[in-house]
């Protein structure tokens, strides 16, 4: 049971992390919104965004990559564990400042940073961890529960992907800070 666990967790935060990379690399104005939101946070220095930034999206990358190999499978929860504490620490402290910067953890969707991050990230966190205790599990497991347990972890990971347009669906947003409320509220306009 417990090798099931750790084949959905490692697919689960997988598939986020490469959802976030992928959001952020895939072109260069995704990457220069990615960094213009950190900069925005201005949890970091000025002068060091760039480098930060850069670090970030290796470290992001490098988490599935772990995850792939069973001698870092641990390592691979424990980097998605302190990237999502670093990733929580800077929305905390932007959210005290009552900054309005738009969420560019998987790229364009532009939501703005809220508690509902917090919770995504609070559950993203609590995955690592029972991934780390469940990395170690040894046993053997039969094609149909790998294939079960692979998908619903990939699936659990879109969801988290997802995240911001799924509560959309049952909680009115303010807008976004560039003006739009999303694909189906559309664009702000003054009354």
């Amino acid at each position: 049971m417990l090798e099931h666990l750790d084949i959905a967790l490692r697919c689960l935060i997988g598939v986020v992390f490469l959802a976030a990379t992928y959001g952020k690399v895939h072109s260069r104005v995704s990457w220069r919104e990615f960094v213009a939101s950190l900069a925005a946070m201005r949890v970091v220095p000025a002068r060091l965004v760039p480098a930060v930034a850069g670090v970030v999206g290796l470290a992001e990358a490098a988490v599935p990559v772990l995850l792939l190999v069973p001698p870092t499978r641990r390592l691979g929860h424990v980097l998605a564990a302190l990237l999502l504490v670093a990733f929580s620490s800077g929305i905390i402290i932007t959210l005290s400042r009552r900054q309005r910067v738009a969420c560019r953890c998987f790229g364009a969707t532009g939501a703005p940073l809220g508690r509902r991050h917090l919770l995504r990230n609070g559950l993203l966190i609590a995955a690592a961890a029972v991934g780390v205790a469940a990395a170690g599990a040894t046993g053997e497991v039969a094609p149909a529960g790998v294939a079960v347990a692979a998908v619903a972890g990939a699936v659990s990971g879109l969801l988290f992907v997802w995240f911001d347009d799924i509560t959309d669906l049952f909680v009115t947003q303010p807008a976004r800070p560039d003006g739009d409320r999303g694909r189906a509220g559309g664009p702000v306009t003054p009354r």
